[in-house]
């Protein structure tokens, strides 16, 4: 899944749909106010799948309710999705529908969801939007670690290959990402993680685990810069 945790109140709800669309590289606002036919409507969030040749626009209606929602609230939504003329609809519930509910949005463009299914439809799209975020930074560790980028220190010296072992193992999360991460059905990989964190000496000093895809992307995230300059010093650049 996308989330390591559940959203605490409404407006967390709707900060994790707009987050998610975010990250899947959607041009996203939360918010916003459209107009329709029968006047403006805030949408709680409004997205544009920018990747696509005919740009569908999705709307989201977050209900953190206690209860399972009622056929009138998808009523309400279906016209505004129908009225701006959206490609696709969602209402995402924390408590689920009440009967009747699913029946109301039968050869629509409305879907009900709840959170997690709305983060497994979209999931693929979004490990695949985060490994190109963060493909770039790959490139640049490539030639330190790969024998075939040609690297070699500066002054012409050598390098510890032990150490150059430990380097890339520490930042693997990083140097991993690539091609096979935009295959069809995506690169599936196996948690956990262990990995050595080092300090700038390019000594251990613990251990990091990373036990899930949210927590593999918010690593690279954070070590991006890092796993660069430990190779630089490693390089003596």
């Amino acid at each position: 899944m996308i989330f390591n945790s559940e959203p605490q109140n409404w407006k967390e709800l709707q900060t994790y749909v707009g987050q998610m669309f975010e990250e899947c590289g959607f041009e996203t606002e939360i918010s916003k106010v459209v107009d329709l036919v029968r006047g403006k409507k805030e949408i709680d969030v409004f997205a544009i799948d920018t990747s696509s040749e005919y740009r569908p626009i999705i709307l989201v209606e977050c209900k953190f309710w206690n209860k399972a929602l009622n056929q009138e609230t998808i009523h309400s939504f279906r016209t505004v999705v129908n009225d701006f003329g959206a490609n696709l609809g969602f209402i995402v519930s924390k408590n689920g529908f009440r009967a009747g509910c699913y029946e109301a949005v039968e050869k629509t463009n409305v879907r009900l969801v709840l959170l997690k299914e709305l983060e497994k439809e979209y999931c693929q799209k979004w490990k695949q939007a985060m490994a190109k975020k963060y493909t770039i930074f790959a490139d640049k560790l490539f030639p330190y670690w790969d024998p075939s980028g040609g690297k070699m220190p500066p002054d012409g010296g050598k390098i510890s290959w032990e150490t150059q072992q430990l380097v890339h193992a520490a930042y693997r999360p990083v140097c991993s990402l690539g091609p096979t991460d935009f295959m069809q059905h995506g690169f599936i990989r196996r948690y956990p993680i262990d990995v050595p964190v080092l300090n700038d000496e390019l000594a251990v000093i613990g251990e990091a685990r990373i036990s899930n895809d949210r927590e593999y992307f918010d690593f690279v995230e954070k070590n991006k810069e890092k796993a660069l300059r430990h190779f630089r010093i490693l390089y003596r650049e």
